[in-house]
């Protein structure tokens, strides 16, 4: 089992500017076309919305991923609910995480971060192009 770890600002859609300046999830439909190919790859939320909203809703949110099972850590610093998701979910033996601040691990994180500019997200094509050299190694 492989799982991707996503945050939501400044991934599926751009963080900052002015309040409605963007879509929530503008790019949620970038997301689903990497992964259309490998419907087996768990989603997993480590976004602050989960800190905010109830399960049921951050599913809700990501709705238009339909068919991919979504989860979501528990509370705490990204890099150590992710670290804490992984060890009782030791079915997962390959991760990789979308976020827009490598503040947020440590040079000694051990999963592959893909850091993506706040302003494009995950519509970025270098972004797209990480994601699919992970998809692709087997």
């Amino acid at each position: 089992m492989r799982a991707i770890f996503v945050d939501f600002d400044g991934v599926l859609h751009p963080a900052g500017g002015p309040a409605g300046a963007c879509l929530p999830f503008e790019w949620i439909s970038d997301l689903a076309a990497v992964l259309c190919t490998h419907p087996s790859i768990r989603i997993v939320v480590h976004s602050s919305w989960r800190l905010t909203y109830p399960d049921d809703d951050l599913r809700e949110f990501l709705s238009a991923l339909d068919g991919f099972e979504i989860d979501i850590v528990g509370p705490g610093k990204k890099c150590h609910a992710i670290t804490e998701y992984l060890s009782v979910h030791p079915e997962i033996d390959s991760s990789l995480v979308l976020d827009d601040d490598s503040n947020e691990f440590p040079a000694e994180f051990p999963l592959q971060v893909v850091v993506c500019d706040p302003a494009t997200g995950i519509s970025s094509q270098s972004v797209q192009r990480q994601m699919t050299a992970w998809l692709n190694h087997l």
